[in-house]
């Protein structure tokens, strides 16, 4: 969690100080390839699971997203055009991969100049999804 909290941190000193010719729109930015560093899911239950995301957004607001395996990041489930919304430059909402018709809300850090994002789950009493922290391909 405190390696979540410094990227977070060294993130947003960083946007704040972009010049403005390489500012972008984030609906502009999240488009293309990405590989997440490793995250887990259920975190502190019995059923944690480290894996690694891949995921590709298209500018129609549509992603595939897939999980790869601890530590050889084999695919172990791929999900194919779930919808995104950009709700603003800080926050998005994506389908839930795990839960058809469910979404999941997400604070978003990102910063063009480092081709990184940090996605952190909007808290929700009883859901537990993981932080990830993307790097553009």
């Amino acid at each position: 969690m405190r390696k979540v909290s410094l990227i977070l941190s060294l993130l947003l000193v960083l946007s704040s100080g972009c010049a403005k010719e390489d500012e972008k729109e984030l609906s502009e930015f999240i488009i293309g390839e990405w590989d997440s560093e490793l995250s887990v899911i259920n975190m502190g239950t019995e059923d944690e699971v480290l894996v690694y995301f891949y995921a590709t957004f298209r500018s129609d607001n549509t992603f595939d997203l897939d999980f790869l395996t601890f530590p050889d990041k084999m695919p172990m489930y791929s999900f194919d055009d779930l919808n995104y919304t950009i709700n603003s430059e800080f926050n998005l909402t994506i389908d839930n991969p795990m839960e058809t018709g469910e979404t999941v809300d997400f604070d978003i850090v990102w910063n063009p100049g480092l081709e990184k994002m940090v996605w952190v789950p909007v808290y929700v009493p009883g859901e537990n999804p993981p932080t990830m922290v993307f790097t553009k391909r």
